[in-house]
């Protein structure tokens, strides 16, 4: 009887500390940010992983600079399509880049619990799970409850030290968004 106690509580456990599974269809709000090169991303994201193709609407600033744009991945035919929204003049090309997955990385690591807003508020609070590599390659968090992305730390060889914010995420979205626009027809 101890034993099955034991081994219960051990298979508890190991679910407990098994990444979750993100929502596979959703539309968000990112923040990016990298203070040491002035520049910051604030975008709407429209995230679809069964057909491998994002849609993001882009407010970029850069040294003081400002830049609208749409842009359009679709990894499946290997090809994107950006719109400036200020000129409307658009840039298509191939995309060479695999789909990134947005949810806790394989091999990842359950290192705590914490709650986001005030405790001792009823409703104004919400519980994430933060999980990262031993590598120090990356750090997250994800909602405990539907496993929304919250955060992310991503070390990389092409961009450095690359820090996201999620917010405003919403389960579904519409499919029209990737309708390709008429100036990149």
């Amino acid at each position: 009887m101890r034993l099955l106690l034991i081994l219960a509580a051990a298979i508890i456990l190991a679910i407990a500390q098994s990444p979750c599974q993100s929502p596979p269809l959703w539309q968000g709000k990112i923040i990016e940010f990298d203070p040491s090169q002035a520049f910051a991303r604030r975008s709407d994201i429209f995230y679809d992983q069964a057909n491998l193709r994002i849609a993001i609407y882009d407010d970029i600033s850069y040294q003081g600079r400002e830049t609208y744009t749409f842009d359009l991945f679709f990894f499946a035919k290997a090809k994107y399509y950006s719109l400036n929204l200020q000129t409307q003049a658009c840039t298509i090309g191939p995309l060479n880049d695999p789909f990134p997955v947005i949810g806790v990385p394989p091999g990842s690591n359950l290192t705590g619990q914490y709650y986001i807003g005030v405790t001792g508020v009823p409703n104004d609070y919400v519980l994430v799970n933060r999980y990262e590599d031993y590598n120090g390659n990356y750090y997250g968090s994800w909602t405990a409850l539907g496993c929304a992305p919250v955060s992310a730390f991503i070390n990389t060889t092409k961009y450095g030290n690359v820090f996201y914010n999620f917010f405003d995420i919403q389960l579904g979205l519409d499919p029209n968004i990737f309708t390709i626009p008429k100036q990149c027809a």
